[in-house]
């Protein structure tokens, strides 16, 4: 019988907040790691409507039987709260405050929310010089987090009688998710947008690399093409969200090719693989699947075939996802054409900010996450709009192939751009 501190202490669980649910994860360690456990919470509109207490009662409750059902081990919580407890914002500190850029943050930001500042969990990471006003100043990316909310979620775990010992936001896990895609030194020199859909907002990150350079939460979301088709066309919530996912927020480009080929196409701002000679077994294959699977044969050079393959066996990277096809008939439903110009030019508009930040450099690709990020005409039309060549991202592709699938996966034969957040938290740090 080994001692205690012999024992291999279990990978801690990871718990994404978001609007559709709560995603629950866990991987083994190691160099292949796998999905040890997962099961997911959904909410409906009737708990969305509901209290945030109210919500963490219900969570309250479910949680000890999930646990445990699912075969999650150990006691350990990383956690990624709801967007809406957790406050993303740019801010400029003089030069000379730099060295306490913490504090500096959590004072700016109590006084813009009129609250004490010791009250504030903050934490930032330094962007870049800049000169404002005539004053040199250092630009910070600030998470910023109530005392009070941070107690909330260890409340909510102490319950179900597991330690909260790391709470991160979703946009910093969301790029952790891709750390082991970005983790050569040549990796800084490509810079990705990562594009995170979800149900009640979008989240939106720039890197370096692995250095996050910008990042803002957008009140666009799912929720928001529901709210209009059923003002529209006098529907519930619900049968809005039902038609939306059927019909799509924009009909998918499909590819038409009669070679095998990659090109990036200016018009659409997307890259597509063009392969005519399949055989008939890859025919039968599920389209998502035949991309995944598909090498990068282009012979793209510069930039190009920086961000499009893997440069050690020039196989794009299972976690960034298939490529966008893009040639088809453009169209789009009329009740949600406003709703999507408007997310459209929110996400122009990060990339211009990070344009007057970093003059040198424009952005090589964007990877579409979360779970509206299924619907691949929603993508194509905001890739569009970006003029940028892009992904939807498949963060758990990386650990499937390296155990079973757990029970509690939804629907484990498809991607799933939706657990970016979780798989990220498994890459961050448990410093709470």
């Amino acid at each position: 019988m080994p001692f205690g501190f012999f024992r291999s202490q279990s990978s801690p669980i990871l718990a994404d907040f978001g609007s559709a649910g709560l995603k629950l994860l866990q991987v083994s360690t190691g160099d292949r790691a796998a999905i040890t456990a997962a099961a997911f919470l959904p909410f409906d509109d009737e708990l969305r409507a509901r209290s945030i207490e109210e919500r963490f009662a219900h969570l309250a409750a479910l949680l000890p039987t999930t646990i445990k059902e699912h075969g999650f081990r150990g006691n350990r919580v990383v956690v990624a709260p709801f967007s809406q407890h957790m406050l993303v914002q740019h801010l400029g500190i003089p030069l000379a405050d730099a060295d306490r850029a913490d504090s500096a943050a959590a004072m700016q930001i109590a006084l813009t929310l009129s609250c004490d500042p010791n009250g504030l969990v903050v934490r930032t990471e330094r962007v870049c010089e800049t000169n404002r006003d005539g004053q040199a100043k250092v630009e910070l990316l600030a998470f910023a987090m109530s005392r009070e909310d941070v107690m909330r979620y260890v409340e909510l775990f102490r319950r179900a009688k597991l330690a909260v010992v790391g709470v991160h936001g979703e946009i910093s896990a969301l790029v952790h998710a891709f750390d082991h895609v970005n983790r050569r030194q040549s990796d800084a020199a490509v810079t990705t947008m990562y594009v995170d859909l979800g149900y009640g907002g979008t989240k939106v990150a720039i890197c370096h690399g692995a250095q996050s350079v910008f990042a803002k939460s957008i009140a666009l979301g799912g929720r928001s093409f529901d709210a209009k088709l059923a003002e529209s066309r006098a529907l519930s919530l619900a049968s809005a969200r039902a038609l939306r996912i059927a019909e799509g927020v924009r009909p998918v480009r499909s590819n038409a090719a009669t070679s095998s080929e990659q090109t990036i196409a200016p018009s659409a701002g997307v890259i597509t693989t063009r392969d005519a000679g399949t055989s008939s077994s890859e025919n039968e294959m599920p389209a998502f699947l035949r991309m995944s699977m598909a090498r990068d044969t282009a012979q793209v050079s510069g930039r190009d075939a920086v961000v499009t393959a893997d440069r050690r066996s020039n196989i794009s990277a299972p976690a960034l996802g298939a490529s966008l096809p893009t040639d088809a008939a453009r169209s789009v439903a009329v009740e949600c054409r406003e709703t999507l110009e408007a997310l459209s030019d929110e996400l122009v508009m990060c990339v211009r900010y990070h344009g007057a930040l970093f003059r040198e450099r424009r952005i090589d690709r964007v990877v579409f996450l979360g779970g509206e990020a299924r619907d691949v005409g929603f993508c194509q039309s905001l890739a569009t709009a970006l003029r940028l060549p892009a992904k939807i991202g498949d963060p758990l592709a990386r650990f499937v192939p390296n155990g079973e699938i757990p029970a509690g996966l939804p629907e484990p034969s498809l991607p799933h751009p939706g657990w970016a957040v979780a798989c990220g938290l498994a890459a961050s740090p448990t410093d709470l």
